[in-house]
Formats: structure tokens, sequence, C-alpha cells
């Protein structure tokens, strides 16, 4: 029986994954959308657990009832996936009726959750009730027997998380998946009717041996208020858990990213710690046999859960320390990356959710031996009503947290206020065993009181950082002292910073002025020029191709470059910007300078949805579809190099349309570069590959370069990274579609079922020289544009023509190599030198080796050199002779920012800092101011030397250092952060 119960947590976890997906896709993956899906779901199971509990009691055959409920599982999970095959054609048509009312669309989504999950996930929720029902004839009472069920339920659950996110998905694909939970639903169905001709009719349930006798009073008591809060405390406690769950995610994915692994290594932490909480009431025994001592069991665990989340709330402060400490520990040595970084995750999981998950695992049959206690003859009915009540709670809990308490309070506050709730209803439990019964209104009053002071003054009780979540990346594994970590706190600016329920966002501008937008921990985008370069192709490119793109959609916003760059078009009318999180918008104000203040354009119309299924719904067609989505290890956006996310493109665009793509060279292998290029090129009819830099920039159709490059304010966005003339746009053209289809061969097709790059591509992550191997393996694919230029109309312009893209085709072989090389760390070689050399002497003005060049220049800078130094006599602490060594180090932080630090490195001590600016990229004239600046501050130092120095006698080496102190303080004087001796 209890290896059944395994199997169908494992099955119930598969479809929970499987239809979550699949209605993600039909409904979008936006928060209102997903908890839309949840919400249905997890409503059918209370449904199924007040009916199916009823006619448990009913039942003489359980267990033949069970395996029915099982067989009628897996039976609607098969017709769910025959839905799932005719949504996507009836569902957008549906929504074109109202595509921009919230409420229309949500209540069709609901209804279309409603059809495909109501009838399994009814069937579901009654499994738990009916089998506690035969169990509980078994012998050792219902709260033991309720206990074993739901440890080996939620164990199964921890199985099936594991194989469907780990392997099956990834291997057979999500329609395959969800028919291996239909099989095992059916297996389990099938074998719980064989063995109930075995077991025979279940015995009424008796108390196991050992329990206290009954006193007069537990009756009447429980029968009245301690029962009724019993209930309520359990629908407390589901509302608690879902809230923690929701919450700890998303601080979480801060350190641990946002893969489908994390994702799934989490829930494994949680489940398993609910499980854990499960068996152990096994253990306790006495502690709870009996009616009131059970009801203060049941409060106890509910004041232990506030504790316990109270304490992990507090320690989060210190998350991305600990989770640096757990990365450094395990990759390395005999561990891959990738590895290292899920038993990262995992140890992360564990440490701040399982002790909190025991606690809410321990609660629900510590409520149960409370619940069923005076219900005896009714144990279907009672746990029925038992789990739904905590199945509510659940609901309501995912919905306030992830609609009302993430935006209103933020989320330290908001798991202040569950811890809040949580004690509360435990004291009021325990209060109501006492005959004076104000010690119940007492903690109700006391609870509401705290909740209102918590959410009305925001600074109270606070404990973390703010500052410190907003400036931290998570791809580095740096452990940092205290005064180390102040630093660099202080060397950073944070300029925005929002808690969403999808994503934590922040906005930072480091030292040297480079400003970066980073999403979950990880840098997304910045003002760096590499960056700059491919955010701002992604915008132009199109509308460049484009004879007169007149309508656009651009999905996603980030720094708003990419949409800006399109705003800027004169022939533009409107432009329409999908984006899944609000907050974001404010993250784009911050590069308003960056951007041309596009979201004040009042060509621009913006759409709060999760932007392929507007695509889907919206009847609006464009003459350009431009996307720059997060890397496709990120969980959910593999659906955005899939197929039928193309040809949803492809569908939406107008005659002549443009379809632009952002795909990544780093932290993909080449076969996975190669899904995308293949998957791409296969949902066009023409299609071809710019290479930026970094990153790789996908066509889905050609036109004609048109004559807005003359257009100045197009020419000047783009002279900024070597694209400001059409000859130098078109030098970064690397291949057509027959090229792109060339590359592409060796790649899989992504699909929507397989998702083959979701699973694969974090694999990826944090592994070196992927960028170098990419590109050159791209360059495997290298086309001659001539062919794909409009001849010259005169003989001599057509052999001029000729002549300049056969230079630069014999340029871009020798640039490939050298850009390879230079990913792979490879600058200082021999070969790479060579190679910058023939390009600078056969074609110096060719754009890519220009814009690699001055990379290269930048990164050399970027390094400390020291720039000057000077030595004065002293006396040492015994009287002798000494030297002290001043040096003028230089360093550059960007492009026209130089750090001037005057040090004693000996003594490691810095006397002073100043930034120094000047023009960007204009390196020899910043030198030379630098070295003016540094010639002059010596000297102004060795005057001081000379003030301190009595009748020719070298000074005292502490006081010349005193008096240069002064004077660093005066001429150079201190950066904030900068450690003092």
């Amino acid at each position: 029986m209890l290896l059944l119960f395994f199997f169908s947590g494992a099955a119930g976890l598969i479809y929970e994954v499987t239809w979550a997906r699949s209605l993600g896709l039909v409904f979008g993956a936006s928060h209102l959308a997903v908890t839309t899906v949840l919400a249905v779901y997890m409503g059918g199971q209370a449904l199924g657990s007040a009916t199916f509990g009823r006619l448990a009691d009913r039942s003489t055959r359980p267990l033949r009832l069970y395996g029915l409920l099982e067989l009628g599982v897996g039976a609607s999970a098969l017709l769910f996936l025959g839905l799932m095959r005719v949504y996507p054609w009836l569902y957008p048509p549906i929504a074109r009726l109202a595509e921009e009312n919230g409420a229309y669309l949500t209540a069709v989504r609901t209804a279309f959750a409603v059809v495909a999950m109501i009838v399994p996930t009814t069937l579901m929720g009654g499994t738990l009730p009916v089998l506690t029902r035969f169990a509980s004839g078994r012998g050792g009472g219902v709260a033991r027997q309720l206990s074993f069920l739901y440890a080996f339920n939620t164990a199964g659950a921890v199985a099936g998380t594991l194989a469907a996110g780990f392997f099956l998905i990834g291997a057979v694909g999500v329609a395959a998946t969800l028919l291996v939970g239909a099989g095992v639903s059916v297996a389990v169905g099938v074998g719980s009717v064989l063995l109930q001709g075995r077991a025979g009719s279940p015995t009424p349930s008796r108390e196991p041996e050992g329990s206290a006798p009954r006193k007069a009073g537990d009756q009447e008591v429980l029968a009245d208020l301690a029962l009724r809060l019993t209930l309520v405390g359990i629908g407390v406690s589901g509302f608690c858990a879902l809230g923690y769950e929701v919450l700890w995610t998303r601080m979480l994915t801060l350190v641990v990213g946002t893969s489908v692994y994390s994702f799934t290594v989490m829930l494994v932490a949680f489940l398993a710690g609910i499980g854990a909480g499960s068996h152990a009431f096994s253990l306790l025994g006495r502690w709870v046999s009996g009616p009131r001592r059970a009801v203060r069991a049941f409060a106890a665990t509910q004041v232990l859960i506030g504790i316990s989340a109270l304490t992990v709330t507090v320690l989060m402060r210190q998350l991305p320390s600990l989770a640096n400490r757990l990365q450094a520990l395990l990759v390395g040595g005999n561990t891959t990356e990738f590895a290292g970084r899920l038993g990262a995750s995992f140890g992360v999981g564990v440490t701040f959710m399982f002790v909190p998950a025991f606690f809410m695992g321990l609660a629900f049959p510590t409520a149960g031996a409370a619940w069923s206690a005076n219900r005896k003859g009714a144990v279907g009915s009672s746990i029925g009503g038992l789990l739904t009540a905590n199945t509510i709670g659940a609901i309501l809990g995912a919905v306030v947290s992830g609609f009302i308490l993430i935006y209103v309070f933020g989320i330290e506050r908001s798991l202040q206020i569950l811890v809040i709730l949580n004690v509360g209803a435990g004291l009021a439990i325990a209060a109501s065993l006492s005959s004076r019964r104000w010690g119940v209104a007492a903690a109700a009053a006391v609870t509401g009181i705290a909740v209102v002071a918590r959410a009305a003054f925001p600074s109270w009780g606070r404990a973390w950082d703010q500052r410190y979540f907003a400036t931290y990346v998570n791809y580095t594994r740096s452990i940092d002292s205290p005064e180390e970590a102040r630093k660099k706190l202080a060397d950073v600016a944070v300029l925005y910073y929002y808690e969403g329920v999808n994503e934590t966002v922040s906005v930072t501008r480091s030292l040297g002025g480079q400003q970066s937008f980073v999403v979950n921990g990880r840098p997304e985008a910045s003002t760096n020029l590499m960056d700059v370069q491919v955010q701002r192709t992604l915008g132009h490119l199109p509308m460049l191709l484009h004879p007169n793109p007149r309508r656009v959609f651009v999905l996603g916003t980030g720094t708003g470059m990419t949409l800006g760059a399109t705003s800027i078009h004169p022939e533009l009318e409107r432009v329409v910007l999908g984006e899944i999180e609000e907050g974001v918008l404010g993250v784009a104000r911050t590069f308003a300078g960056w951007n041309s203040h596009v979201l004040d354009n009042p060509k621009l119309k913006i759409v709060f949805n999760d932007g392929r299924n507007y695509l889907a719904t919206t009847k609006e067609k464009f003459d350009v579809i431009t996307a720059d989505p997060i890397h496709p290890w990120s969980g959910g956006a593999g659906y955005l190099y899939t197929a039928e996310y193309f040809r949803s493109v492809a569908d939406r665009l107008a005659p002549g349309g443009i379809a632009c793509q952002w795909l990544p060279v780093y932290e993909l292998t080449v076969h996975d570069v190669k899904t995308v290029v293949r998957t791409f090129a296969a949902s066009f009819k023409y299609s071809f590959v710019w290479l930026t830099f970094y990153d790789a920039v996908l066509i889905g159709s050609n036109e004609a370069l048109a004559r807005r490059m003359s257009v100045p304010a197009i020419r000047d966005d783009l002279a900024i990274v070597q694209m400001g003339s059409a000859e130098d746009l078109l030098s970064f053209f690397l291949a057509g579609t027959e090229g792109a289809r060339a590359f592409g061969r060796g790649g899989d097709l992504n699909t929507d079922d397989n998702v083959t790059l979701e699973f694969s591509a974090p694999a990826s992550q944090g592994v070196l020289g992927l960028d170098g191997r990419n590109v050159l393996a791209l360059a495997t694919a290298r086309e001659d544009l001539l062919p794909y230029l409009v001849p010259a109309a005169s003989p001599a312009g057509r052999q001029a023509q000729v002549e300049r893209w056969s230079r630069h085709q014999w340029a871009a072989s020798r640039f490939d190599e050298a850009h390879g090389r230079f990913l792979l760390g490879e600058r200082d070689t021999p070969a790479f030198l060579g190679l910058l050399e023939q390009l600078r002497l056969r074609d110096p003005q060719y754009a890519p080796n220009l814009f690699l060049v001055d990379s290269l220049a930048f990164w050399e800078r970027s390094m400390p050199e020291l720039v000057q130094s000077a030595d004065f006599k002293v006396k040492g602490t015994g009287g002798g002779p000494g030297v002290l060594r001043l040096s003028a180090v230089r360093q550059y932080l960007g492009r026209g920012r130089v750090l001037v630090s005057v040090v004693d490195n000996d003594r490691r001590e810095i006397y002073g800092q100043r930034l120094i600016d000047g023009p960007d990229g204009e390196y020899q004239k910043l030198d030379d101011q630098v070295l003016r600046y540094v010639a002059v501050t010596l000297d102004s130092f060795a005057a001081v030397a000379k003030q301190v120095t009595r009748d020719g006698e070298a000074p005292i080496e502490s006081d010349l250092s005193a008096a240069f102190r002064i004077e660093a303080g005066r001429l150079v004087g201190r950066l904030p952060g900068a450690p003092q001796r």
C-alpha cells in the first residue's frame, strides 16, 4: 500500500510539472497565467478531498475505490494530452476577441484550465482521504497511518520531481513524460483493485496501543473552539507554507540561478523536509496520543514553523556569502562546474528550507490526530475536510504572496508577516485548550497588532541590506572579508532595486562609470561597448534591412537600448513592447541616456504580458519583430528559441517583414549554437547570421540595405560600436541562408515538446572558452557577401564593389581566427599578434577588427600599471637609514575614466586616490593627462618631504608618512571605501 502511494506521489508531481508547462505555452508565462493554472490545479484537489472523503466513509472497499481513482487520473491525463493538441488552435482566436482585457483573458484561461484539469485533479484530491480510510482499519490509529501515507506520498513526489526535472522531459519530451505519469497511475490503480480482494473489508479504526486514557472533558472542549481552530490552523499553515515557498524561491534564485535544474533541486529540498517531518510524527508516540495533546502538539508545530522561518529570514542576509562558499567548496577537483553548481544549489536549498519544511510536514498528521479524534467512523470525511482546508489556504497563500505581499511590502517584510501569522495561529490554538476563552482573543489581537505594525513601519526589524543583494552577481565565487565586502559596496552605486514576483532586478554603476542591469543575481546587459553593440544591432539591423518599417514589436525591455534603437527610425509609426515584469521599466529609465528616452516616446505602446503569448493571440501584423530574451539556460527562456515560437513570429510578420533574434555565443556548446541556428533557419525562407563581438544576431528575411543609414541619429547611435556606415555594418555579416542551414545541420530541432536547449544549456554555465570555440565554429559557415548585394549600376562601380568586398572577405578570414583566439585568452601569443598585424597592413579600416583592437587596448589598460615612483630617505624605527617609496599607479576603469592611486607598496598603504576623466576611447590624451597630474602630485610630495627634513637629516619614517597623509588628503583625496591603515 505504501509503495503504491509512493508511485502515486511520483506521478502527481510529473503531472504538475508537465501540465504547468503545457498550459503555460497556451496561456503565457505571466505570473497571473501561472497562478491561474496553479489555483485550478489545487482547487481541483480541494474539491476531490471534500467529495471523496465523504464517499470513502460509505465505501466497504476503499482500496478498490482508491484504485478506481488512480485509473481515472491516468485516463483523464491522456484526455489532457488530447486537449493540448486542440488548445493552441482554439485559444488564440477566443483570446483575440478582447486581447487587451485582463479580466476577460483571466476568465478564458480559468475556463480552459478547468476543462483540462478539473477531472484529474479532483480524482487526485480524493486519493489521500480514501487511502487513509482503508489504512486506518489496519491498526495503528488514523494519525499514525496518515503520517506514513503522507510521508511516502511526499517521498514519491521527490522522486517524481527528480525524474521529470533531470531525466524524463529532457530525454523523451513533455508529452512522453506525461504518458509515463499516466502509465504509473494506471499501474497503481490496477494493483490497488487487485489487492482489495486480498485485503478484505476494513475494520473500524482503533487507537494505537499505549494511548493515554481520555479525560471526560476532552470530547466537549475539542468539539467546540479547539477543534474549529485546528481546522482554521491547518488552513493558515497551508497559506503560510505556500507563501514561504514562493518568497524563499524568489530569494534563492538570486544565488542558485533560474535554470530548470535549480528549480528542481530547490523543490526537492522543500519536499524532502515535508516528507521527513511527516514521517517523524510516528516517533512522537505519547506526545500526541489523545486529543488535547494532539492539539497542543499542532499548536507547537505552528510556533516552530514561525521561529524556524524567522531564523531562515534573518540568515538570508548572508545568503550570497554562504552560496559562494558552497560553490568554492564543491566546484573544482574532480567535480565539474555543472555538478558543483547543482550541489551548491541543493545545499543552499536544504540549509534554508529543510527545517521549516520539516515542521510543515509534521503539522499535517498532527492536525489529523486532533481533528479525527472526535470523528470516529468518519475517517475519510475528516481527513478530506482537513486536506481541503489546507489546500484552500495554500491557494490563497500563493495568490496573496505573489500578487499583494511582495508588491506592497517586499520579500523580507512579507516573510516576517507570515512568521507573525504562523506564531499567532499557534498561540491561539494553544490558548483554546484553556477554560479561559479570552486567551484566544488576546492571541488574535496581538497577532493583528503585530501584522499592522510590521506593515506600517518598514524600517522596523530590518535584517537585510538591499544594496548587498542589488550588487551581488552569482557567477563569481569570491569569498570577501567584511572589509572587502564593505569596500565593494562603497565603490558601487545602486541606481535601482526592485523585487517582483517573477524576478529581482537592479541597476548598478561602478566606480568606472559602467552601468549594469542585473536580473536574479545575473548581469544581463550594461553600457560596456560589447553589450551596447549587440543591443543596438538587434534594434537597428532589422529596421535598416526593411524598406519601410512602420509597425514594430520588441520582446523584452532590458535596458531599453534595443527598443530605443527602433524608435529613432523616421519611418516608425508604432512600436509595441511586450514585457512580463512591470518593474523592468524602472531599469530602462536609468538607461534613458543610452536608449533615447524611449519610454517617453508617444509611438510606444507597452503590453504587460508574456511576449510569446501576445504574438500568438494578437491580430496585429508587424514589419519588424525583434527579440532580446534572456539566456536559454534560464528556466522558461528556452521556449523563446523553439520552432513553434519562430513559426509564431513568422505568422505575425507583415509581407516583407523582418524577424530578429539574439543568440549568445557564450555559455553554450557548439552543438547548442547549431541547434538554435538550425531551428531558426528551418522556420524562415531566408535566414542570415550577423556576428558581433560576444553574440550572434539572427535575421529571418532579407531586403537590400536602405538609405536610412544616412540619418544622423542612426549613424551616431551605431558609430560608437564601429557600425556607423553601411559598409561597417555589413562587415559584421557572417552567413546567408545556405551558410546558416549548413552550419545548423549538426544541431537538433528545438521544439516545445523536447525543449532540448533548456536542458542542455545549463551544463555550460560558468564554462570558460565556449565563446571562442563557438566563434571559430561559426567561422566555418562564413559566406561571401557579394552575392547578396545589389550590383553597382556602372562597371567601374561594380569593380570597386568587388574589390572592396573581396578585401573584406580576406580580412574576415583572418579576423575570425584572431577573434576566436582573443576570446580563448590567447591575447599575447605570436599567432594572435601576427594576425592583427596582417589586418592592420592589408585592411586597416575593417570594422570588426577596429572594435577588437579598441577592446584589446582597453583590456590592457584595465590592468594596474606603474606610472612613476619617487624614493624618500627616512629613519626607520631603529634609527637606521631607510627608504619610503611612493608609487603612482594607473588603472583604467572605463574608456574615459582612470583611477590614479598613490601607494606605498612595501607598507601596503594607499595614501590617496583620484579619478581622472577624459574623452571616451582617446587613450593617448588621457594618458598624457595622467602623466601631468602624477608629475605635479609627486613634486608636491617632494616639497612636503623637504619641509619635514631638519638640518639635512632624513625625517623619521612615521613623521614623513603622517605628513604625506595630510598632503594626500589635500591634493589627491580618497575615494569612498578605500582601505585605510
